[in-house]
């Protein structure tokens, strides 16, 4: 009898603690602020309905949406109050008055967390400020970067690729494997050669980093390639790569 009764005693004792670890966690959980995403389009057409579902699925976060030019006047210093991240997918050409240029720089020297998507790649190009930002940049035409002529970048799509991860080390790509998109490449970038390339891929139309890491001044920046359609916005992989790349740059900026 006094075995049982100790056995029950113990049974009831795990119980608890497990119950108090578990509110714990919960606890810990719950107090974790999510993450407000401002994500900024225009100039080109995109799907948005296989985007706005990743960013609707991405747990613990919120996101609201701007179109450029009309919306230009809103990055500025001072966004960091209202947003945490910043998503770049616009693809624009219009011409940044003096004001909205310097507004931009003092937003990003101020720094806010920002994500590099796809088609802004190809935004600003006669503008230095956002290849600095951003650590690349996609040639609209033959240019002068860095003192060497570059030739005009290229795009494919549909492109089928493999995406390999080349940093097992860092938190956005640790413990993920090797995996296959079909999505859009991009030819002859420009890359600063200090960038931080997490994954690569040896499609014979594309610039061999597709991901990476950056900062600018007090700005961390996620760049990546990928990301014109469903193709990449409904892959599981993809979309692990994207959520923590979001989260990296907004806990690294909160560091």
């Amino acid at each position: 009898m006094k075995t049982f009764r100790l056995s029950h005693v113990v049974f009831f004792a795990l119980v608890v603690m497990i119950s108090v670890f578990s509110t714990r966690i919960m606890a810990v959980e719950n107090t974790e602020k999510p993450i407000r995403m401002l994500l900024v389009v225009g100039g080109h057409g995109y799907d948005q309905e296989n985007l706005f579902r990743m960013l609707e699925d991405m747990p613990n976060s919120s996101f609201k949406t701007i179109e450029i030019p009309q919306d230009q006047d809103l990055l500025k210093p001072g966004l960091a109050n209202d947003y945490d991240v910043l998503i770049f997918h616009d693809q624009s050409f219009f011409e940044l008055t003096e004001e909205q240029k310097a507004n931009m720089e003092a937003l990003w020297t101020e720094g806010m967390p920002t994500v590099m998507l796809h088609h802004a790649l190809i935004s600003h190009n006669d503008v230095p400020l956002f290849r600095e930002v951003y650590g690349a940049a996609y040639c609209a035409q033959e240019m002068e970067i860095d003192g060497r002529i570059r030739p005009a970048s290229t795009y494919l799509k549909p492109a089928t690729f493999t995406v390999y991860i080349v940093d097992q080390k860092h938190p956005i790509t640790q413990g993920l494997s090797d995996f296959t998109l079909n999505d859009e490449v991009f030819g002859n970038l420009y890359f600063n050669p200090k960038v931080n390339v997490l994954a690569t891929t040896d499609h014979p139309e594309s610039s061999v980093p597709i991901v990476w890491t950056w900062h600018y001044k007090n700005t961390p920046v996620f760049g990546v390639i990928p990301g014109d359609n469903g193709g990449a916005f409904n892959d599981p992989n993809y979309r692990e790569i994207f959520y923590r790349g979001v989260r990296w740059a907004v806990q690294e900026m909160n560091q």
